[in-house]
């Protein structure tokens, strides 16, 4: 067997403008004699040529090789570059297939190279690929006798596969993520595979848990720390720039805008604003192009509720301004998966590991020296703020940074804000739970148990609230191919859909999409939805509210049309 630096090479020869990363040599061979090893190293370094080496490794030497990302944008990125670098070394770009919502390139993600997502990874894992879903909850029901699906080949697929999970510590967000990460850990040892794990924020808290957790199977955690890259620290270094943290209220439009204005003012050109939902990135990006003296098209919107086709020609664009002057409002999405860089940074607090991702696309390449930044917030309320990131984490993050200068180009001086806001009760593993995802994947004919669990979850195996399509009622037609109306599905958790309840949804009968009112619906059992909503004849909900190429999805909902 070749060693991995070889395919490591390889990958990085096809590199415009490639920079020395000796880390990644060192974390590779550290990893060479572990089956399960997670490596730590800062934003913006290159770690996704690891994935791009293992993925070579495993196609060259006959095996296969599965990399799962906990978010879609960051696949559709990855995916891009995995294509690109096959056609650099001469070899076709089809072995590299994705496999995700509507998305079904790789099914059983049976290419030599498969891209997932992370739902998708641990459905195929349970013997419950995404193809197999409706059978699989026939057979529950009882409606349907003999096979329950392809289940053994489902879980070949995963563990006779080198297995890759980038950006790792989205995992740790929630006590489901959490719970199958250990999990995947124990099974893929289990079975003697190999899995590489990779971060760029790894709490110290987090550390100690998984050392714990994973006692006695070999994990072994290679942080840049061990053996840094003084020139790239020396670089990252010698970035200037000061962090402007401000509590904010009604009037945070004007306010922003003019941080913005002022920045360009004084020569800074390529600006980001990341918001923490959706609708208030909509309505500041309504705000700035009526009130920002920039040109419209170097204006752009990025949020999670674009449709695959339309999310593309965003990222092409913004690929296109990367050295122009604009302006970027998104929202989280951009934390992972956007290479993107800017010297005027505004976003809306988060917790610990999420600013640091947000701030990995500020002065991001070499060679950019001087920048500006700021960060705000408001008035906490509820266990979330914003409704979105857990009220502590806010606050403990806050609190440092009000006694702190956190240098966030800098892993040491990073780290300390990590390791001050995240400690083991941040975790809330349930070892039982674990337990019993490992027990789903022992049994032979696991897929009855694997559906049981996937109920009582609520539909997702890692996310708090599984993902749904849905679409504008004003842009179908009955016309409309189903092959049209895919291409305008945008994903929406099903939590907020139970909140809109849309009063129409789209299924196929008789080879034809038609309208469906779902009053009788929303009075049933969640399990029922769940279950109808992953059947073959669901296409999407019907939504109240528009869709353009711009803005996205703009969703109406209450008896005030209140935008959601």
């Amino acid at each position: 067997m070749t060693f991995l630096s070889h395919y490591l090479e390889r990958v990085l020869s096809t590199l415009p403008g490639r920079e020395d990363r000796p880390f990644l040599n060192f974390a590779i061979k550290k990893a060479e004699d572990s089956r399960v090893s997670i490596i730590e190293a800062p934003t913006g370094y290159g770690k996704s040529a690891i994935s791009q080496a293992i993925a070579l490794r495993s196609l060259e030497e006959g095996l296969k090789c599965v990399i799962a990302f906990p978010l879609r944008t960051l696949l559709e990125d990855q995916l891009a570059k995995f294509r690109g670098t096959l056609r650099k070394l001469d070899l076709d770009e089809r072995y590299v297939g994705a496999r995700y919502m509507h998305y079904p390139e790789s099914r059983y993600l049976i290419r030599p190279i498969t891209l997932t997502t992370a739902d998708t990874l641990s459905l195929t894992l349970f013997g419950i690929a995404p193809e197999d879903l409706e059978t699989a909850f026939k057979h529950y029901d009882g409606t349907l006798t003999g096979s329950m699906g392809h289940y053994l080949f489902s879980r070949a697929m995963v563990l006779l596969s080198d297995l890759v999970l980038d950006e790792v510590h989205l995992l740790s967000d929630t006590t489901k993520s959490l719970n199958f990460l250990i999990a995947l850990i124990w099974i893929v040892t289990f079975h003697g595979g190999r899995a590489t794990f990779m971060s760029a924020t790894i709490p110290k808290a987090l550390e100690n848990l998984l050392r714990r957790e994973c006692e006695g199977i070999g994990l072994k955690i290679i942080r840049f720390s061990e053996d840094p890259d003084n020139a790239f620290l020396e670089e990252r270094r010698k970035k200037r720039y000061e962090v402007n943290l401000e509590k904010l209220g009604s009037d945070k439009f004007e306010r922003i805008s003019e941080w913005i204005k002022i920045g360009m003012r004084d020569g800074f050109r390529r600006a980001i604003v990341v918001f923490n939902t959706v609708n208030e990135a909509i309505e500041f990006y309504r705000f700035v192009r009526e009130n920002l003296d920039l040109r419209k098209d170097r204006i752009l919107l990025l949020h999670s509720r674009f449709s695959g086709k339309d999310r593309e020609a965003k990222m092409r664009r913004i690929e296109e301004l990367r050295n122009e002057e604009y302006l970027l409002v998104s929202t989280q999405v951009i934390e992972a998966g956007v290479d993107i860089s800017s010297d005027l940074f505004v976003s809306d607090l988060a917790p610990a590991s999420s600013l640091i991702q947000r701030l990995g696309r500020f002065l991001r390449y070499g060679g950019e020296q001087e920048g500006r930044a700021f960060l705000w917030y408001e008035e906490g309320d509820g266990e979330k703020y914003k409704g979105v990131y857990d009220i502590d984490l806010f606050e403990r993050t806050l609190y440092f940074l009000e006694g702190n200068d956190v240098r966030f180009h800098d892993p040491e001086s990073y780290q300390a804000l990590l390791d001050s806001v995240y400690d083991e009760s941040s975790f809330n593993l349930k070892p039982r739970d674990v337990n019993e995802l490992i027990s789903i994947e022992s049994i032979l004919e696991s897929s009855y148990r694997a559906i049981e669990k996937f109920i009582e979850l609520e539909g997702s195996f890692v996310r708090d609230s599984t993902l749904v399509p849905v679409v504008p009622g004003s842009l179908w037609r009955e016309d409309m191919p189903i092959s049209e109306l895919r291409e305008l599905l945008v994903p929406m958790n099903l939590s907020t859909v139970y909140q809109i309840k849309p009063k129409e949804m789209l299924i196929i009968e008789e080879g034809k999409v038609i309208k469906k009112p779902t009053e009788t619906l929303w009075n049933r059992k969640r399990e029922h939805v769940l279950k109808y909503t992953l059947s073959s004849k669901f296409v999407a909900f019907s939504v109240e509210g528009d869709y353009d190429e711009e803005l996205g999805m703009v969703v109406r909902y209450g008896e005030g049309h209140q935008l959601l």
